[in-house]
């Protein structure tokens, strides 16, 4: 055999060998990939280094003494991880769980929109969140495949849509779709049903657990690590949840819930995880990123049974930063609890609000608001909140606004003052009615006679600041209204609104949007002259006006932050100092004419008089009453609002206070709320006494 002979056969039979290798390979990828390829999958995500997020507690929130309202504690919870739990056999396992939790106490969630009795029907509203994000939902699934009717909508109940469907229509479309068979109860298909909607809507996948319940006992939590061989991947996490330490500053604080699904895209580019809780509201909100802590992760590695075989070094969680508010929680109580009492008693009021301002800050010392609710039981009294016609949630001291009504007369009697209209010897005549235009007729509420600014202001005799207001004009009481903060936000850390400021350029505005309305007169100017018109102020707005006219002119922004402090005290991220919003140059003889004029209210036949009378600390205030629906309803009861603002000690003021109360009548009614403020302010245990929040926070 030649050379050539033998390098053929060496060829062929490498060609062979090469040909069985591949052969062999081919049928080991077949098998691997066609014939054993789901059930490798399934092991390959049990057999792999999963990790989970390590949620870091939140932020404490404190007073300004560094007396707790919102903190933390420690609670387990049950959590199911994607990547153990078995998808095959979960509705029974579903279901033995909620029996086992709701055997132990525990309360299970739910969340469909619908009863949980027949005949059913919907909860909520179609414009609702939680309806719209069902029906969105089935809608979604019912095109997964090529846009055909894969839920039956059409074929089976003839609806172009899920919002076409009744409530026992949608549960039966839910129950297809989960795979829950007519095998069981129906108390038991529904509790089945609420889980699995659960968890699609959270999210749950490899990257994201599903926290099935909170707040377990230890026997719960024995009783499922006993059963692990049943209850793969659902495992107790130890984790924080709110602690609201005060019953006071609900509007305030603020709450803190899931991330629900219409805000995913906004919280996922800033790095949130779905399982996430975020601030909904007040300063759970506002101060999201500083109150938010940084997660840790956990890194475990799992056999092909979902054994731990081994875990990476975990990155620890940080806690979020802590924030001090800059509210006196003692005063807070005094101020709510004086609001309900006063208002309570006055026959026809329905709510109020009321607001203390350091005069040479800006701090918000408090902000109350009646009628309110506590943090701490808000899930268990959410039923008679939402449905109280008074809105509870709502913080009338900074989100509604009202007619000033006489407490805006300070500020007319300085403008006409720096304006030139009037001097401190100008005197005008009041014999009730204000006869100057010929179409219309104005009156005052008395018949005072010849009297200056301090009387006028004393007995707010209308008279005298129909014609003020009319020598300065529409366009001078707008520009000083502006300036006092009027028809503008404040700046305030969590949710206002900016009220409005009457005069010719702001009814302009009103008339782009509405051609209805009346051009500016020289009527309105008169009006608005006295908080009339088209003057709506909110409580905040009338403190901080208060506040300016008390320290000489300078408007500062207010704030409800005094600091933020890293999460161990060590480090400060925020010290807040006062910021000037606006320095209003006014002469000090003017001013000190308006404020004495003030204080008069309080003396003898003034009107806070009943209140103020031989106080022991001396009392700027002006009262009003702000005109609303004509001042009467249908069976004679006043409708009209009770407005005052107050500042103290007068001669050398430190606080300034607003109060209204809706349909109470008259500023003097309210009265009481501004002295029970100011006994807890000067006359109480002040917390003027304690040590400083820097000392108080050392740890």
């Amino acid at each position: 055999m030649d050379n050539k002979t033998k390098l053929l056969h060496r060829l062929i039979a490498l060609f062979v060998v090469l040909a069985l290798l591949c052969g062999v390979s081919a049928a080991g990828l077949y098998s691997l990939q066609v014939i054993n390829g789901e059930a490798y999958r399934l092991q390959a995500e049990r057999h792999l280094t999963s990790t989970s997020v390590v949620s870091a507690a939140r932020g404490e929130i404190l007073d300004r003494y560094g007396r707790p309202l919102v903190t933390n504690e420690s609670i387990y919870s049950i959590r199911f991880d994607y990547a153990y739990w078995d998808h095959t056999n979960q509705n029974d396992i579903l279901l033995q769980l909620v029996q086992l939790v709701i055997s132990a106490g525990v309360e299970v969630p739910t969340i469909l929109p619908i009863t949980q009795q027949a005949p059913y029907t919907f909860t909520c509203d179609a414009e609702d969140k939680v309806y719209t994000s069902l029906i969105e939902f089935i809608d979604s699934k019912n095109g997964t495949e090529n846009g055909k009717d894969t839920l039956g909508l059409k074929a089976q109940y003839g609806a172009n849509s899920a919002k076409d469907l009744d409530a026992e229509s949608v549960l039966k479309v839910l129950k297809a779709y989960y795979g829950i068979n007519e095998g069981y109860t129906e108390s038991n298909a529904r509790w089945i049903l609420e889980q699995r909607y659960r968890m699609t809507t959270s999210g749950f996948s490899r990257n994201n657990p599903f926290i099935f319940v909170k707040d377990v006992p230890m026997n719960l939590i024995a009783e499922i690590k006993e059963r692990h061989e049943l209850f793969k991947g659902v495992n107790v996490e130890a984790s924080t949840e709110r602690k609201y330490e005060t019953d006071y500053a609900a509007q305030i604080l603020g709450r803190t819930d899931i991330i629900y699904a219409e805000d995913w895209d906004v919280y996922k580019e800033k790095g949130y995880s779905m399982t996430d809780i975020v601030g909904k509201s007040g300063l759970e909100r506002s101060m999201e990123e500083y109150l938010r802590g940084k997660s840790g992760s956990q890194m475990v590695d799992t056999d092909i049974s979902g054994e731990v075989t081994g875990t990476m070094e975990p990155s620890s969680p940080q806690p979020g930063d802590n924030v001090i508010t800059t509210l006196d929680i003692e005063l807070q109580k005094v101020t709510e609890e004086s609001l309900a009492r006063v208002i309570s008693a006055i026959e026809g009021a329905r709510g109020g609000a009321a607001v203390v301002v350091k005069v040479d800050t800006g701090e918000v010392l408090a902000a109350g608001n009646y009628p309110t609710y506590s943090q701490a039981t808000f899930l268990e009294d959410a039923a008679a909140i939402n449905n109280n016609p008074l809105e509870p949630t709502r913080s009338r001291a900074f989100q509604m606004a009202y007619a000033p009504g006489s407490t805006f007369k300070p500020m007319i009697a300085l403008a006409g003052l720096e304006e030139g209209v009037i001097n401190l010897q100008t005197t005008m005549v009041c014999n009730h009615y204000y006869t100057r235009f010929q179409s219309r007729t104005f009156k005052c509420l008395g018949w005072h006679g010849t009297v200056d600014l301090n009387q006028a202001i004393k007995k707010s005799c209308n008279i005298y600041f129909y014609e003020t207001g009319y020598l300065l004009g529409g366009a001078t009481i707008e520009k000083w209204s502006k300036m006092f903060g009027f028809g503008q936000k404040t700046g305030i850390e969590v949710g206002e609104i900016a009220g409005s400021a009457a005069g010719p350029s702001y009814r302009a505005k009103m008339l782009e949007n509405n051609p209805l309305f009346n051009k500016w007169q020289p009527g309105d100017v008169v009006q608005a002259a006295i908080g009339q018109s088209d003057n709506t102020i909110t409580p905040l707005q009338l403190a901080v006006y208060a506040a300016t006219l008390a320290n000489g002119g300078t408007r500062y922004q207010p704030t409800l932050i005094k600091s933020v402090k890293s999460y161990d005290y060590s480090r400060t991220i925020i010290d807040n100092e006062p910021k000037v919003a606006q320095k209003i140059h006014l002469n000090p003889e003017n001013l000190k004419a308006v404020t004495d004029a003030m204080q008069s209210v309080a003396d003898e036949g003034g009107t806070a008089a009943k209140t103020f009378a031989n106080y022991p600390i001396p009392i700027a205030i002006k009262t009003g009453t702000s005109q609303h629906n004509g001042g009467k309803d249908f069976d004679g009861n006043d409708t009209d609002h009770g407005v005052l603002v107050a500042y103290a000690p007068a001669d050398d003021p430190e606080i300034a206070v607003a109060v209204v109360g809706e349909c109470a009548g008259h500023g003097s009614a309210v009265a009481p709320v501004a002295r029970d403020i100011f006994d807890a302010y000067f006359q109480g245990e002040s917390a003027m006494d304690q040590a400083p929040v820097e000392q108080t926070l050392q740890k």
